[in-house]
Parts: structure tokens; C-alpha cells; sequence
């Protein structure tokens, strides 16, 4: 009788064994997880409330303190190199009307924060053409605001989630008119 309480004893314990790793590997995942979605979304929300606030006439420079500072602790002066910041003043082309379609830009002026290293996909502000989908009917020398926001996503703990997933480079960019 003896025998059979230790043997169920150690039946257990060799359960446990086998079950406590496999849901510390989930707790980890959902963890992690969990952490990318915010990042993420963290990002979404800096590039939208930039580009809000330089069309409503705030100076690009306080702009993107402001954001930035926002989005911490994710964007810091800690981790310059996983995340950068693109401020992008566009101007419709006046000599190239809208429509026809595609409508024809140029990037006036850009302003950079942090050291990702990751250029504008919009352009850079050498006077060449820029062509930007999705924007229709637009006045002559009509001015946008754009902000861009790459970070480079790096898990906090090691675990085969964080360290798999296909892309760990985030990049969003909102683009807005002036607000009169």
C-alpha cells in the first residue's frame, strides 16, 4: 500500500515536470506578445499625433519633442539606435496640376531624430518629384505634414516568439494637411 502512495507521488511530480515548461513558454509568448502590440501601437500613435500637431500649426521641432517624449519609455535617448523620427514638410507641385493623376510633390524640408538606421520613404528634399498614392484633388502649392516613425523591435525577454517573427522592423507614417 505504501509503495502505491509513492508511486503516484512521483507520477505527479514527473507530470509537473513535463507541463511546467511548456506553460512558462506560453506565459512567456503571450508576454511577448503582448509587448509588439504596443510597441506597434505606440508607434501608430507618435506618427499620428506629429503629423496632427504640425498641421495645426505647431513649430516641427516641438512637435517631435513633444511625441517623442510621449512615447517613452519605447522611444528614449537611451536606445537612440532602434528607433528614428522623420518630420517631412510636402508641397504639391504647382507646375504639375492634380489631377491627372498621380499627383506630383516635393519634400520642402525634413527634420531627424534618432539613429535607426532607415532614410524617408516618402523622399528626401532634393527637389525631385515625389509621387504619393493615395492623395487626390489637391490644390497647387498645397502644403502636408508627415511623420515617420521606424523602430527596430527587439524582445525584452529571449523566447522563440520574440526571436521569430517575420518582421521586427516597424514602420508607420501619417500625413496630414494644413489645419486652418
Amino acid at each position: 500500500m505504501l509503495a502505491k502512495i509513492y508511486s503516484k507521488k512521483g507520477q505527479a511530480i514527473l507530470e509537473l515536470t513535463f507541463i511546467v515548461p511548456i506553460l512558462l513558454a506560453l506565459v512567456y509568448g503571450s508576454v511577448e506578445i503582448g509587448q509588439m502590440i504596443s510597441a506597434y501601437l505606440t508607434v501608430t500613435h507618435t506618427t499620428r499625433e506629429g503629423a496632427n500637431l504640425t498641421s495645426r500649426g505647431t513649430v516641427p521641432n516641438t512637435a517631435l519633442d513633444t511625441v517623442i517624449s510621449a512615447a517613452t519609455p519605447l522611444i528614449r535617448s537611451t536606445n537612440l539606435p532602434q528607433w528614428r523620427v522623420i518630420y517631412s514638410k510636402i508641397t504639391q507641385q504647382p507646375l504639375l496640376p492634380c489631377p491627372p493623376k498621380p499627383c506630383h510633390y516635393r519634400v520642402e524640408s525634413q527634420i531627424l531624430r534618432g539613429s535607426f538606421n532607415q532614410g524617408s520613404k516618402i523622399g528626401l528634399p532634393d527637389g525631385s518629384d515625389v509621387i504619393i498614392p493615395g492623395i487626390a484633388d489637391v490644390d497647387p502649392e498645397q502644403t502636408f505634414h508627415a511623420v515617420e516613425v521606424f523602430f527596430d523591435y527587439t524582445p525584452n525577454v529571449l523566447t522563440y516568439v520574440g526571436t521569430q517573427f517575420m518582421n521586427k522592423n516597424f514602420y508607420e507614417r501619417t500625413i496630414y494637411t494644413n489645419v486652418n
